[in-house]
């Protein structure tokens, strides 16, 4: 079986986590995947002066490469076909899949977020919250979360602690920075209990925080090297969220990655952090300044709570959410439309 994928570009995270990664494990189980990124990404240049050209160029390019889809037997759509303009869906090949992991219809566009699930035959949801909103306009929605592949993500080995740094840690794009700019009071205070402890900042550009002490934080470029070697010297992994529609579309990725990694995590009950938490003692939940506080010195504090959350961590992780795992769900998926899936017929919804 052939499948041609489109995605938002090579350094999407979506593309990353939700297509590209799955390629390998796909082959293995009879299914050719394709991927077509967008090749100069999916967010508007900054430079009024230069939108035209790229939204010009951005939409020849992705028209020609439809055009292939004809020669696979499922076409495969991450988040979107082009940002915010120009429906394109009506010249891909059926049958035709999307695959959401966030809130898209909050996007500048939204609409075309609307009419591209009203014309999938499939919306594959990463999580509960999306697929309860794209049942609206699809009748066909099927849950498959966000795999984390459990051979690149690894417990690092047992250490000896006395003495040794106690890092928090937060990974992820500086767009989500608000989130962590939320809960500084709370980071200061932890800091100012914790003499040994710092905060760990993975993202395209540093953080600009007001009130933490420079000496106690450090930044790491995001690549996925430096994200693997800088969640392998984390302590703690933090999650912070706002309860909004947009917050409640996320898949929880990062939230996996660090409990893969074998770390506890400190996250917002948002959404499906929320189900997550509820699948073991993997982690604490905070919401207020005083909350963040207690769940971060109790686990600095305690090396022995630490070790025992980030293993119900790593085991739940493998258990529910391992790449070789859900690229099995995907695989059915794609198995049930290989031949003539009747519009109407719904797919069972599954939930992570």
């Amino acid at each position: 079986m052939r499948v041609a994928a489109y995605t938002g570009g090579v350094m999407v995270p979506s593309a990353r986590a939700r297509v590209r990664q799955y390629i390998g494990p796909l082959d293995r189980l009879g299914i050719a995947v394709r991927e077509y990124p967008l090749p100069w990404g999916n967010i508007l240049p900054r430079s009024f002066a230069l939108r035209p050209l790229w939204i010009a160029a951005t939409a020849v390019s992705r028209t020609a490469t439809l055009t292939r889809s004809w020669k696979a037997d499922i076409t495969w759509i991450s988040r979107q076909l082009l940002p915010a303009f120009a429906p394109l869906q009506a010249m891909a090949k059926r049958p035709m899949i999307l695959d959401v992991d966030d809130a898209v219809w909050l996007n500048t566009g939204g609409h075309r977020a609307r009419e591209l699930a009203r014309d999938s035959d499939l919306v594959v949801c990463g999580n509960s919250f999306l697929a309860n909103t794209f049942s609206r306009w699809n009748a066909n929605v099927t849950v498959i979360p966000t795999a984390v592949n459990t051979a690149w993500y690894r417990p690092r080995r047992a250490r000896a602690e006395n003495g040794a740094e106690l890092i928090m840690g937060w990974t992820g794009t500086s767009g989500n920075f608000p989130y962590l700019y939320a809960i500084e009071r709370a980071l200061l205070r932890v800091l100012q209990h914790c003499s040994q402890a710092k905060l760990l900042v993975v993202a395209d550009r540093p953080p600009r925080f007001k009130l933490l002490p420079e000496s106690r934080v450090e930044f790491e470029r995001w690549t996925p090297r430096t994200e693997l070697a800088a969640i392998a010297r984390m302590s703690v992994g933090l999650m912070p969220l706002a309860d909004t529609d947009w917050c409640n579309g996320k898949c929880s990725y990062k939230m996996l990655c660090y409990m893969a990694a074998g770390l506890p995590v400190v996250v917002t009950a948002a959404g499906m952090n929320r189900e997550v938490l509820a699948l073991g003692e993997v982690g604490l939940s905070a919401g207020s300044e005083r909350e963040w506080i207690d769940a971060l010195t109790a686990l600095l504090d305690n090396a022995n709570l630490r070790q025992r959350m980030g293993a119900a961590g790593r085991a739940v992780v493998e258990e529910r959410f391992s790449l070789q795992r859900l690229a099995q769900q995907y695989a059915a998926v794609f198995q049930s439309l290989g031949g003539h899936f009747p519009r109407g017929h719904s797919v069972p919804l599954r939930t992570a």
